[in-house]
């Protein structure tokens, strides 16, 4: 595993490269970086389809992105030219694009869908033709996603394919096919919403788990929000695919061999392995009579490693720490998180400061300040902060590691906390709402692992699916979640 190093010799600023794996011979599957959801100016957005391309593939540097307009706006002329852009950009080996678009009911009808085609040619679904200029179309109009997935599983090819996309409209799973949704969105830059995972799994789906960034600014692939109504940096998904051309990367999608970032570039690797010799990775279904089994996980982060969950479906089987043995440090992590709904309407305001009595503050560190607008004032440790699902917060290193007093005061509620009764497990204060709440934990002060790597005995703990996934955690904020190996 390596990194590059830069420093600017003229003003001193050091940056440093996400981590690279470089392999001593030909791998049998390669990570290969993929926003699937913007768009652009001819729907909802800025600049043109060819500057979102260009930007995706020159700036980003992602290996495949898809435009997704919003269906209702999208007339028949749009739609050739999506195809066409998305054909013209295809380039085997460089640069994976597919044709597509939001299908975008309103909740109760379905919610939002992400579709796709495995190539140019596919017929778009309305879910209305009601923003289009001469309100007609010659193509399907499904009101509904029972509607949509019957339209859809008529076409064979190019094949479709989708996910189920959490916008300002939030996708109603109790609607799904196994044949065409292949994955639910757990972020995007509306936010965070492992709610969606959680039904999906309590439902029984076999669904991968992705992150994009629905961007509407032309900047596919990196996406930082602004002063609107976006909570979250835009999320990326990878692909672990053995070439980087539509048919492989199709192949990884269907067989879920993928994983979801909120934008940070991590590397993730996730085994099952039973003493018979079988063995399966993020995203197979593993059909085996053995209960138990051997996880072997390996993580590289682009920041350093806080934490690793085990998850079976909503059950946590394990929390792993890099740094899992330290002293009481001085270094401790305030988090605010959550939602206020699924829809439209769940932003959380947090603003408020905190103050420290009987002790002194040598460092204040922001998480996910990305608005301009909203900051952390680190003279008087006070804040301007949303969130819409996911996180923001501070690192705080203390002068002493046991003294003082923490009053932290938000527009959600007053805390008090003595620093002594801080550990490394979060004390948690909820606050209702959807993981509404302010977590406030310790991290350690030597210098914390990029990497983790470890082997985890297992046992199958219910009849059916046992989905078995990992969620990360970064001291920056960021996180990742493998998509599930479903050991049956």
């Amino acid at each position: 595993m390596q990194r590059i190093t830069w420093e600017d010799a003229d003003t001193g600023l050091i940056a440093q490269s996400n981590p690279i794996l470089v392999l001593e011979e030909a791998s049998e599957l390669y990570p290969y970086w993929a926003d699937f959801h913007g768009q652009s100016e001819e729907t909802i957005g800025s600049n043109t389809i060819d500057a979102y391309f260009k930007f995706a593939r020159d700036m980003a540097l992602l290996d495949i992105a898809s435009h997704q307009g919003n269906d209702f706006q999208i007339a028949d002329a749009y739609w050739q030219k999506i195809n066409a852009t998305t054909d013209l950009f295809y380039e085997p080996g460089v640069f994976v694009t597919f044709p597509g678009y939001e299908w975008s009911g309103n909740t109760p009808l379905g919610g939002d869908r992400n579709v796709f085609f495995s190539a140019e040619g596919g017929e778009i679904v309305h879910s209305s033709a009601a923003l289009l200029h001469d309100k007609g179309t010659p193509y399907t109009i499904a009101p509904t996603a029972a509607e949509l997935f019957k339209a859809l599983s008529k076409q064979e090819v190019p094949r479709p394919f989708g996910f189920a996309h959490v916008g300002g409209r939030y996708a109603d799973i109790s609607a799904h096919d196994p044949e065409i949704e292949l994955a639910v969105e757990v972020h995007s830059d509306w936010g965070t919403f492992e709610w969606l995972v959680e039904e999906a799994l309590q439902r029984g789906y076999r669904v991968g788990i992705c992150a994009n960034s629905d961007g509407h600014k032309g900047r596919a692939g990196a996406w930082i929000r602004g002063a609107g109504t976006f909570g979250s940096y835009g999320g990326l998904t990878c692909v672990l695919a053995t070439a980087l051309d539509r048919e492989s990367v199709l192949q990884a999608l269907t067989a879920r061999h993928f994983y979801a970032t909120t934008g940070n570039r991590c590397l993730m690797d996730v085994k099952l392995t039973t003493a018979d010799g079988h063995s399966a990775m993020m995203g197979d279904l593993f059909l085996t009579a053995v209960d138990t089994a051997n996880l072997h996980v390996q993580t590289v982060g682009s920041a350093p490693i806080e934490r690793i969950q085990v998850r079976n479906g909503l059950d946590v089987i394990e929390t792993l720490c890099p740094n899992a043995e330290y002293e009481m440090s001085k270094r401790i992590k305030i988090v605010w998180s959550g939602a206020e709904v699924r829809g439209r309407d769940r932003m959380v305001a947090w603003h408020g400061g905190l103050a420290l009595k009987g002790n002194s503050i040598l460092d204040a560190t922001p998480i996910n300040f990305w608005n301009p607008l909203q900051t952390l004032d680190d003279h008087q440790l006070s804040w301007r902060s949303n969130t819409t699902g996911g996180i923001a917060g501070v690192i705080l290193t203390l002068e002493k590691p046991e003294t003082g007093l923490l009053e932290i005061k938000t527009v959600q509620g007053d805390i008090v906390c003595e620093i002594a009764e801080v550990g490394r497990d979060p004390v948690v204060w909820p606050y209702g709402g959807l993981r509404k709440q302010v977590e406030i934990y310790r991290l350690p002060d030597r210098d914390p692992s990029l990497q983790c790597s470890f082997n985890l005995s297992l046992m199958k703990s219910r009849g059916g699916d046992n989905p078995i996934y990992i969620h990360m955690v970064q001291e920056d904020g960021h996180m990742a979640w493998t998509s599930p190996i479903y050991w049956v």
